[in-house]
């Protein structure tokens, strides 16, 4: 891989690989690293956050398909929501992610639960939970760590845009996007502490509607209508359908507080 120094802010890669554009040409092979990174991006630079209406399929090995409705928010550069509906609409759980917590509330039990965020994977596991919401937030949006750069290089059929850890005497990745020539994404790859390969990530179509198109500066074709994640780690398939997207909504950070009619207490969670 030829390394090439970038001072690049983390939003200019987050949202990349929400975009199954069409080129008109193929990117000139001259073209320099530092302005593919930034054509892959250009599409959702101005996307802050979102909310959107999801299908949320999940499928652990040996086991049958588990689906379910809900409504995802997200706001750059880490926080999430996933709200799982019943029929009707009626909440079955609330999932809130900040950069350091978790925050779980399931109306029929009145509980809020809440811990550090790297627990709450075997929380929900605990609690029947099969699909990791993370995995979408972590598919659409890679934030930037410390000692992380992004890194170009042109390929037989395309481009490898890498997001890589980088320090004295090494190199490893923690994503690898796959473009072919005309920039069209054809693949997201995540790896592990040791650079092993844990979750392969694809996106397809067009968003059914994306609201406001105008004053966002987002084009309908710069967020996918399906997210397909597998995580060879736990032989698990994520399947992801938006609905409709609403881009940079007003009140936005209103949307990450839990409110229980019924609220019993907080449970903490170690």
């Amino acid at each position: 891989m030829k390394k090439s120094k970038l001072a690049l802010i983390a939003a200019m890669l987050m949202l990349s690989s929400c975009a199954p554009r069409v080129a008109v040409k193929p990117i000139p092979a001259d073209t320099p690293p530092y302005r593919i990174i930034k054509m892959a991006s250009a599409d959702t630079e101005n996307i802050k956050g979102f909310k959107a209406f999801v299908k949320v399929t999940a499928q652990a090995k040996g086991k049958g398909p588990q689906s379910m409705d809900g409504v995802l928010y997200f706001e750059k550069p880490d926080r999430f929501r996933f709200t799982g509906l019943a029929f009707m609409g009626f909440t079955v759980f609330d999932l809130v992610l900040t950069s350091d917590k978790f925050y779980f509330y399931r109306p029929s039990e009145g509980w809020l639960y809440t811990g550090p965020r790297e627990s709450f994977k075997k929380f929900l596991a605990k609690n029947g939970i099969q699909a990791d919401p993370e995995i979408i937030g972590r598919a659409l949006f890679m934030e930037k760590k410390e000692g992380d750069e992004f890194l170009a290089e042109k390929t037989d059929d395309g481009y490898d845009i890498y997001q890589a850890r980088v320090a004295p005497g090494i190199l490893l990745p923690r994503m690898k996007a796959q473009y072919d020539t005309g920039l069209n994404l054809k693949e997201k790859i995540f790896y592990d502490s040791l650079a092993r390969p844990y979750l392969y990530v694809t996106m397809s179509g067009k968003a059914k509607e994306v609201l406001p198109v105008g004053s966002a500066g987002v084009p309908p074709a710069a967020l996918p209508a399906r997210l397909t994640a597998r995580d060879v780690a736990h032989d698990m398939l994520l399947t992801v359908d938006f609905d409709k997207y609403i881009v940079n909504p007003e009140g936005l950070d209103r949307d990450f507080t839990i409110e229980g009619a019924q609220l019993k207490g907080i449970r903490e969670v170690r």
